[in-house]
């Protein structure tokens, strides 16, 4: 049990400071959306033509043609004395042709032996000091493309949106280089015009937003030359204006990335006689991506037969909640661009908080159906097929923004054998194509803006997969509108779904746990198993105080109607539910005699059903501070009160759930130092029970030298939980409902190494060992569910009613006490171990164009036996004969 699952419902998004992507921790971090400021504020700069030669990119700014350039100097302290001039003077200057755009920046220090260059992967944002340029050349005061070097050549870059959000996902294909002298360090930037978006034609003159930043390590100072105030809001919005670009031309450009990549597996040795078991396998295949600028405001991106062998495992898990585990994503194509199709359904950064109309893991998923029960050998497939996939994006000179998506997944085939050695093959994942529409408009300067999304999931009907939906369809609109010079916002959303298949696919989503239908008690819904559709609708609404001042403060409503149903293309927990929030937050940005900063927040939450249910209300009080050492911390208490659970009895009637309460802080040392640490801890305890849990999570993190970086985070978690769900026989046709008490232990370890040879070559480790035990004991029988104690609610079996066997590894249940056992289940005891590794060598051998060599390793094992030995356990996985992929990629880009 982590110490704040509900409390994050408020407290996640609504406490301003969480750490951000790349440029955001940089530019932006904790800085939320806003409208610009006066325009008499606003900096200028021009940029200046070359006529003849441009400068040779060699980070050394000696070419003749800077010094015709005006500079942008007198950069203010953004931390940690923020409104001050920069310690150090910084100088940058633009200049640009019909190809590209050329920025030369210096940094000036009086202790140039005290500069930090570490190397890193790109988009690594190493401990270091950095040079970072912006251009809003969209100049719509909303998005920016970021581009940063440190003084080893280090690079980072990412597209900003909504002012202040970020996506490091975006890799455009540029140049840069760095140099060092007796005055400090400069970089020399080259970015293809054909790497940015605007408009016009090549007649008139236009303007772009622009925006310098400079990160000085050792004292840990930000500084901006269009200064960025602390208690403002608003990132794109506060650029300077870059004047004087004259006879530019928007590009057509494409780009064509083909890969091939060849991996062979090794697999452990194999069930005797599984007919599918390979010791030993190769696989080869071919694909590509593609970017063509549709015109000078969109551009189409598609990838053919894409592989992502590259990408990090996913961490292990024991789930034993009704609902789904969300998954960050990770694959490249999916993630690059992903803010424009983002459509929030959740509220807060729990549990609630991941939901959305589009969740992309749904593309190129693991297959939904299975073998048929009387197989005892089958070959099942990781993931489906992704045939392709395509997206059109971008935003028009008059403030649209647009983003389609089209992907297509092949039909999944697993072959079988029956114990009778009769083969067969089912389809456990049929032919789906999947659809959807992002549009979104700015108005007045970004501080009113609307906007509208459908989405559309096709699938070829199967008859082995009548339980997946024939077709599902969702749709919505949002809208905000900010004033008081963008302190105060209201915003608001609302969605519809439709979703239709055959009786059995509508009958599954009636009885899921987002909305329970069958409920014995929920007179507010109808489960009808002859039904062919389902339909629903949601909604939200915001209104906040989110600059200005040290006081904030949010409300927000959220309801999702019974029937609302995204699953089949988005990510969604739970239908029926009606929730209320709100947040106030103090926030002392200014530096004190002992303190850098401090902030103190309160939230308040609740939840119903749509019959009337409270399924959740609580709150937190929770607040953070660092010292002036840089050392600092975060902390929080929250109280849930009693509720109603209606996921307890999967199904069944609603639970009464009693309070908790918990506790969690977070420690963190100085971020400057070679050696640093972070520690994480928990309790949490249930009113009425003996059920609590604990959880403590430290990291080590470690700058060996200039190239070598790397972490080792374990985490224990102990929970014992009351009244744990086991089964529900049915007994004469009524159903009972079995629960335990669970003792659980989860260990894991997350170790990664980072060696960088060059910015362009590194070697990336990355491991995970797993082990989580369940011990399941004092087991009961529901009695009352509305009973006020936990002993009115539950009946315990005793050693007379309850009899182990020890040949079935399972339990057989008299509980009338007459001699004949009503009914039985297995030993829900577990035991589960997993490693989860993989190493990629990465080297982008020209500009765009990356060799991959990827090796994997996964293990997993698991028994009965509910015991956690860590030295077993763990030996287990590191020594036993796991699966091991060899892979090797490449791609190779080409720019026309």
């Amino acid at each position: 049990m982590r110490p704040v699952p509900v409390a994050a419902l408020c407290a996640g998004v609504f406490v301003f400071g969480a750490a951000g992507p790349a440029f955001a921790q940089q530019l932006a971090a904790h800085l939320p959306s806003t409208s610009p400021p006066a325009p008499a504020a606003r900096r200028t700069l021009q940029a200046v033509r070359i006529a003849d030669l441009p400068p040779v990119i060699d980070g050394r700014l000696d070419d003749a043609i800077w010094l015709q350039a005006d500079a942008a100097t007198d950069f203010t302290e953004y931390e940690p004395a923020a409104g001050e001039p920069s310690d150090q003077r910084t100088e940058a200057r633009v200049l640009y042709d019909d190809g590209a755009i050329y920025v030369g920046m210096r940094g000036f220090d009086t202790a140039p032996d005290s500069i930090v260059g570490q190397l890193a992967r790109r988009d690594e944002n190493p401990y270091s000091d950095w040079l970072i340029v912006g251009f809003d050349s969209y100049f719509d005061r909303r998005t920016a493309f970021i581009f940063g070097v440190n003084p080893a050549g280090a690079r980072i870059d990412s597209f900003m949106y909504d002012d202040g959000s970020e996506s490091d996902s975006w890799d455009p294909v540029w140049e840069v280089k760095t140099s060092r002298d007796s005055l400090g360090w400069a970089a020399e930037f080259r970015i293809p015009l054909s790497q940015l978006r605007f408009s016009g034609t090549e007649s008139g003159v236009r303007t772009w937003g622009v925006q310098f930043h400079r990160k000085i390590a050792r004292t840990n100072e930000r500084s901006f030359w269009a200064p960025m105030p602390r208690d403002g809001n608003g990132v794109v919005s506060r650029f300077g204006d870059l004047h004087g670009l004259a006879g530019l031309r928007p590009p057509r450009h494409i780009e064509v990335l083909p890969y091939s990549v060849s991996s062979v597996t090794t697999n452990p040795p194999g069930v005797v006689n599984d007919p599918f078991h390979q010791d030993f396998n190769w696989r080869g295949s071919f694909g590509a991506d593609f970017k063509y600028g549709v015109s000078s405001h969109l551009t189409l991106t598609g990838t053919l037969n894409p592989d992502f062998g590259q990408v990090e495992a996913d961490p292990s898990v024991v789930n034993l909640s009704a609902y789904e585990t969300f998954l960050r994503e990770q694959r490249p194509f999916f993630v690059e661009g992903a803010d424009i199709f983002n459509f929030a359904l959740g509220i807060g950064d729990g549990e609630l908080g991941n939901e959305s109309l589009f969740y992309s893991r749904r593309i190129g998923r693991t297959p939904q159906g299975g073998a048929p029960d009387e197989a005892e050998f089958a070959s099942l497939p990781a993931a489906t097929t992704i045939v392709g996939a395509a997206k059109l994006s971008g935003k028009t000179a008059s403030g649209w923004s647009l983003g389609v998506l089209e992907a297509l997944t092949a039909a999944e085939r697993t072959p079988y054998v029956t114990d009778a050695g009769a083969r067969g093959a089912v389809t456990v994942e049929p032919w789906t194509n999947y659809a959807m529409a992002r549009v979104a408009r700015d108005f007045d300067e970004g501080r009113t803006a609307f906007g509208a999304i459908a989405t559309a999931t096709n699938r070829r009907r199967e008859d082995d997969l009548s339980f997946l939906h024939d077709a599902a369809y969702t749709a919505g609109l949002n809208a905000r509108h900010r004033w008081r010079g963008g302190d105060y916002e209201v915003s608001g959303w609302v969605a519809g779904s439709h979703v239709r298949g055959d009786t059995a696919a509508i009958a599954r989503t009636q009885r899921s746990a987002a909305r329970y239908f069958q409920r014995p008690d929920a007179d507010h819904t109808t489960y009808d198993p002859g039904r062919t559709s389902l339909a629903g609708w949601a909604g939200g609404a915001q209104l906040g105080k989110a600059g200005g001042g040290r006081w904030r403060w949010i409300v927000a409503l959220n309801a999702k109607s019974p029937g609302f149903e995204a699953n089949d293309m988005g990510f969604q927990s739970n239908a029926d539910r009606a929730v209320q929030a709100a947040w106030v937050g103090y926030q002392h940005n200014e530096p004190t005699r002992r303190l850098n900063r401090w902030s103190l927040n309160v939230n308040q939450w609740q939840g119903w059903t749509f019959g009337g249910e409270n399924v959740m209300r609580g709150g937190n009080v929770n607040g953070g501070l660092q010292l002036r050492s840089f050392w600092g911390m975060n902390a929080g208490v929250n109280h849930e009160l009693a509720r109603w659970s209606v996921s307890a009895l999967r199904g069944g009637a609603a639970v009464r759930a009693p309070a908790s309460s918990n506790v969690w802080a977070n420690l963190y040392s100085d971020t400057r130092r070679p050696v640093r640490g972070w520690l994480g801890f928990g309790y949490a305890a249930e009113h009425q029970t003996d059920g609590h849990s604990w959880w403590v999570s430290p990291e080590l993190m470690v700058r060996a030298g200039a190239r070598t970086h790397f972490s080792i985070a374990p985490a224990l978690d102990r929970n014992r939980a009351a009244w744990q769900y086991v089964t529900r026989p049915s007994v004469d046709g009524a159903d009972r409902y079995v629960f335990a008490a669970l003792d659980q232990t989860t260990l894991s370890i997350t170790a990664r190494v980072n060696y960088t040879f060059t910015p362009a070559l590194s070697l990336q480790y990355y491991a995970q060992p797993f082990v989580s035990a369940g011990d399941y004991h004092g087991f009961m029988e529901l009695r009352d569910p509305r009973g006020r104690t936990h002993a009115d609610r539950f009946m315990s079996l005793d050693g007379a009613q309850l009899e182990y066997d020890d040949a079935d590894a399972g339990y057989s249940v008299d509980a009338d006490r007459n001699g004949t056992a009503e009914y039985g289940f297995d030993d829900p005891d577990f035991t589960v171990r997993e490693l989860r590794s993989n190493a990629v060598l990465r080297w982008e051998y020209r500009p765009g164009s990356t060799l991959y060599l990827v090796w994997s390793r996964g293990h997993g094992l698991s028994d009965g036996s509910g015991r956690l030995r860590p030295g077993r356990d763990l030996g287990d996985l590191l020594g036993g004969a796991g699966t091991n992929v060899l892979l090797v990629k490449l791609t190779y880009w080409l720019g026309v």
